[in-house]
C-alpha cells in the first residue's frame, strides 16, 4: 500500500504525447563518452536523423559521471516532461534516477532510448536496437508502454545511497566485476575489452561470501554464495541472463541465488548463463517477490544496472508500473 501512495502508476497503452507546452519538446541527455566514445562520435548523425524526423528536441551533453542525473534535474524544472537517453546502460540509469528524484505524478513523463553503449541489456529486453535510425523510427512513431523500476537501498562511505534500478542488479561477484570496471573507467581507460578484464580480475581473486536473502519477509537462502542477482529484465554484461524469468512490467523482481560452486563449474557453466538456462544448475535457486533485503558476512558491493553503488545490507523494493518507454 506504501507504493501506491509513494510512487504515481501508469496504464499501457498507446497514447497521444504531444502537447503544446515545453512538453513537446524532447531533452536529449548525451553521454559522449558511451560504448567506448561512440556516443559522441556518431552524436552528429543522430541529431540529423532527429531533425529529418521532424523530432523537436534539444540536446545537453553529460560530463562526468552522475552528470546526467543533474541535466534531468535542471530540464524537469524548466518544463521538460519527454527525455531521451543516447547511451548505454549506465546512462539510462542515470537518467531514471534524474526523473524518479522528481514530481512523477505527470502521465506525459516518457523516456526513449537510443543505445551507443556496449552492454545495452535494455534495449536487449524492449527490442530497442543499435540502429540508430530504427531507434529514432520509434520515438517518431510514439508507441508507449510501461515497466517496473524498484528502488534500491545501499551503504557508501557511511550512509544510505539510494538508487533507481530500471533492468537488474546484485551482490557477490557481478558487483566486483562492476566495482573493477568503474575502476578502470575511473582510470581513464575505454574499450569493449573493459568488462572481460575486469571479469578475469574478479574471477580469479573472489571468494564465496555468506549470505542471507529474505524475499517478502521469508528467507530464500542463508549460506555462502557465489551471486545473488535481482532484476526487472532478463540481460546483464552484454547478453548473459541471470534472471530468465523475469518480466519488466508485471509488478515482480526474479530473484537469484548462486551457491556456493567451484569455479571449474562457473567456467563450464559459462554457456548455460548465456543461453537462458542457468536454473538447470544445481546450485542455483530463484523466485518472485516485491521485497528483498540481502545482508551478507562480510560485507559484500552492491551494482546496480551495471554501475557500482554500494555495499550491503541491501533493500530493494519494487514500484510497479512506473515509467512510461518509448519501445516497438
Amino acid at each position: 500500500m506504501y507504493y501506491f501512495f509513494k510512487y504515481a502508476t501508469f496504464e499501457n497503452s498507446d497514447r497521444d504525447i504531444s502537447s503544446n507546452t515545453m512538453q513537446d519538446t524532447w531533452k536529449v541527455i548525451v553521454n559522449p563518452n558511451a560504448g567506448s566514445g561512440r556516443g559522441g562520435r556518431e552524436w552528429d548523425e543522430i541529431s540529423n536523423l532527429l531533425n529529418a524526423a521532424g523530432i523537436k528536441f534539444s540536446s545537453s551533453v553529460s560530463r562526468f559521471k552522475y552528470n546526467s542525473i543533474d541535466l534531468v534535474k535542471e530540464a524537469w524544472l524548466e518544463g521538460y516532461r519527454k527525455f531521451i537517453a543516447v547511451g548505454g546502460d549506465g546512462t539510462i540509469h542515470e537518467v531514471v534516477s534524474g526523473i524518479m528524484s522528481m514530481d512523477r505524478s505527470d502521465p506525459d513523463v516518457t523516456l526513449a532510448v537510443i543505445p551507443v553503449g556496449t552492454g545495452n541489456d535494455w534495449g536487449r529486453e524492449w527490442g530497442v536496437t543499435t540502429d540508430h535510425k530504427m531507434a529514432v523510427d520509434l520515438i517518431a512513431k510514439g508507441h508507449t508502454r510501461v515497466q517496473d523500476l524498484a528502488e534500491v537501498h545501499s551503504s557508501r562511505n557511511g550512509k544510505d545511497n539510494t538508487r533507481f534500478m530500471v533492468n537488474i542488479g546484485g551482490l557477490g561477484f557481478d558487483a566486483n566485476v562492476c566495482f573493477k570496471v568503474d575502476g578502470y573507467k575511473d582510470e581513464g581507460k575505454t574499450g569493449s575489452s573493459l568488462y572481460v578484464r575486469g571479469l578475469l580480475r574478479a574471477f580469479f581473486g573472489y571468494t564465496n561470501k555468506r549470505f542471507k536473502v529474505d524475499v517478502d519477509g521469508e528467507t530464500l537462502y542463508e549460506g555462502p554464495v557465489f551471486s545473488t542477482a535481482f532484476g526487472i529484465g532478463k540481460y546483464s554484461g552484454g547478453g548473459m541472463i541471470q534472471t530468465p524469468e523475469a518480466l519488466p512490467d508485471d509488478g515482480l523482481l526474479e530473484i537469484t541465488v548462486i551457491k556456493k560452486i567451484p569455479k571449474l563449474k562457473v567456467i563450464f557453466s559459462i554457456k548455460k548463463l548465456y543461453s537462458g538456462d542457468i536454473y538447470t544448475i544445481k546450485q542455483v535457486i530463484h523466485t518472485k517477490g516485491r521485497h528483498v533485503h540481502v545482508e551478507s558476512f562480510p560485507s559484500a558491493k552492491v551494482e546496480v544496472d551495471g554501475e557500482a553503488v554500494g555495499f550491503s545490507p541491501a533493500t530493494v523494493d519494487m514500484i510497479p508500473q512506473a515509467l512510461r518507454i518509448i519501445v516497438p
